[in-house]
């Protein structure tokens, strides 16, 4: 956080910086003064939907999950993706 600040401090019209976290408040207390420009996409259907296919593809592949029965992974497909909160 505080080479971020720095980086901002020196104006450089050339810099930019994309800067990715979970929404904890002292990240954004931090960082909500620093931008220019924010875009959140926690709560964007794309950002969902990678998070869904990632976990698909990692229960599906796992050695030890492949083993499991369809019924328990779709369970855990499910939960995760529902839980997963756009994170």
């Amino acid at each position: 956080m505080d080479i971020v600040k720095e980086l901002v401090k020196l104006q450089n019209p050339n810099l930019r910086i994309c800067v990715t976290s979970r929404p904890e408040v002292d990240i954004e207390l931090v960082l909500r003064p620093l931008a220019f420009h924010s875009v959140s996409l926690q709560d964007e259907s794309g950002q969902l939907q990678d998070i869904a296919e990632y976990v698909k593809f990692f229960v599906r592949s796992n050695r030890t999950m492949r083993q499991w029965g369809e019924e328990d992974k779709e369970l855990v497909i499910n939960l995760l993706t529902k839980k997963s909160g756009g994170m």
